[in-house]
């Protein structure tokens, strides 16, 4: 297992997806907060769109409404599929190593490095924040709050990584997996929300979105968390990773590697 983790990180030290998307997500993050300042600007109040929004609410607005995730997930589907495109998954599996174990790596340096990756653009939006924005009022309260937020929001990461992961690796094409994953990204939580309409019409008290990772991403308080959201979202976030990594691992034992 040490030796296939050590190759993925070999890999992973050649690869620049995980930089390009790095950057790409930071000079958004940055490009966003720059229009919301010369926004306020225009209408003479020089800050003021920023300061009404605060860094807690351009926290939700990336890490929950999904830019975040995005950049991630495209960089999983390059880490992921690109082994299949240039054989290096089939080197590896023709070495011996059990194919549960190779799996197992992927999967496991995928998640770890997809959450380094987010907790570096956690920071970047902290940092640009409190540097056009400033100290926020609260003081520690908010940096105990928005370190909670965070932590939520890596915890529904690692699971959000485990379902393109799975993703990947049964497509094992490029367009295919970055096609699927953006529509899971992109739809699932509005498909899951009709069905809570209809499950509503039915006179069904069932909540489908309450234990949807996306939507529990996107739900996301920023401050006084409730208990109940605490425990569903750390259990949902256990499953929502541990069900992908399953099925993902019994896909890969049993289907041949081109």
């Amino acid at each position: 297992m040490r030796n296939l983790l050590y190759g993925e990180w070999y890999k992973w030290k050649k690869n620049k997806a995980f930089w390009i998307c790095l950057l790409s997500a930071s000079g958004m993050i940055l490009l966003v907060y720059l229009t919301m300042t010369a926004a306020g600007q225009a209408m003479g109040a020089t800050g003021d769109v920023l300061k009404e929004t605060g860094i807690s609410g351009m926290a939700a607005q990336f890490a929950g409404g999904g830019l975040v995730t995005m950049f991630g997930a495209i960089f999983l589907c390059i880490w992921v599929v690109s082994d299949y495109t240039h054989g290096a998954m089939k080197n590896v599996v023709g070495k011996g190593y059990s194919r549960t174990q190779v799996f197992l790596a992927k999967h496991l340096f995928g998640t770890v490095i997809t959450l380094i990756m987010n907790l570096i653009i956690f920071l970047v939006i902290l940092t640009i924040g409190l540097i056009l924005i400033g100290m926020p009022d609260k003081g520690g309260l908010f940096f105990q709050d928005l370190l909670i937020y965070f932590g939520l929001q890596l915890l529904f990461g690692s699971a959000i990584s485990s379902i393109v992961i799975a993703v990947c690796e049964w497509s094992r094409n490029m367009a295919a997996g970055i096609g699927i994953t953006m529509a899971v990204l992109i739809f699932s939580p509005l498909l899951v929300q009709v069905m809570d309409l209809l499950l509503s019409a039915l006179r069904l008290k069932i909540s489908i979105s309450r234990y949807w990772i996306l939507n529990l991403m996107t739900d996301c308080p920023t401050e006084a968390f409730p208990l109940r959201f605490l425990v569903r979202g750390i259990l949902m976030s256990v499953i929502w990773t541990l069900l992908p990594l399953a099925i993902g691992a019994a896909h890969f034992r049993k289907t041949d590697i081109g």
